[in-house]
């Protein structure tokens, strides 16, 4: 009797060391749409505003002093630094942000035991059995 109590506790203990192995092994893929979470940010209204506010600049910028240029080169450059120094602007705002976004899917796949948190249309195979983690990490950028 006692042997068979010890045999049956072994094949219990056997069988949850093999959920427990495998679920380290596979413990799944999550999904996030990163462009609405970086849209859905705290920032992201304020960045928006103001690079409204610097292409109003730039676009004012550029129709005070091209009449003033005598070819369309100089017209063509004048426009390439103008939208140089908007991209030069875009990157250091929206940067932090993806940052942040980043930071927060990594506490998410971290909280959920994932493997592996890639970007909404990344998996080209087996997306079935991915989970859609958009939500979480937007809980956690508000």
């Amino acid at each position: 009797m006692k042997l068979k109590k010890q045999l049956a506790s072994l094949a219990v203990v056997g069988m949850m060391s093999i959920v427990a192995a495998s679920s380290a092994f596979a413990a799944g893929v999550g999904y996030v749409n990163f462009d609405t979470l970086v849209q859905a940010h705290k920032d992201f209204p304020k960045v928006s505003a103001q690079m409204q506010s610097a292409i109003k600049s730039a676009n004012e910028e550029f129709s005070k002093k091209a009449p003033t240029l005598k070819t369309d080169q100089e017209r063509q450059e004048l426009g390439r630094q103008l939208a140089q120094n908007l991209s030069k602007l875009e990157n250091s705002l929206i940067v932090p942000i993806e940052k942040d976004v980043v930071a927060n899917v990594e506490k998410v796949r971290q909280q959920k035991n994932l493997d592996c948190i890639v970007a909404q249309g990344a998996i080209i195979a087996g997306a079935d059995n991915a989970q859609d983690e958009t939500q979480a990490v937007e809980q956690l950028l508000k």
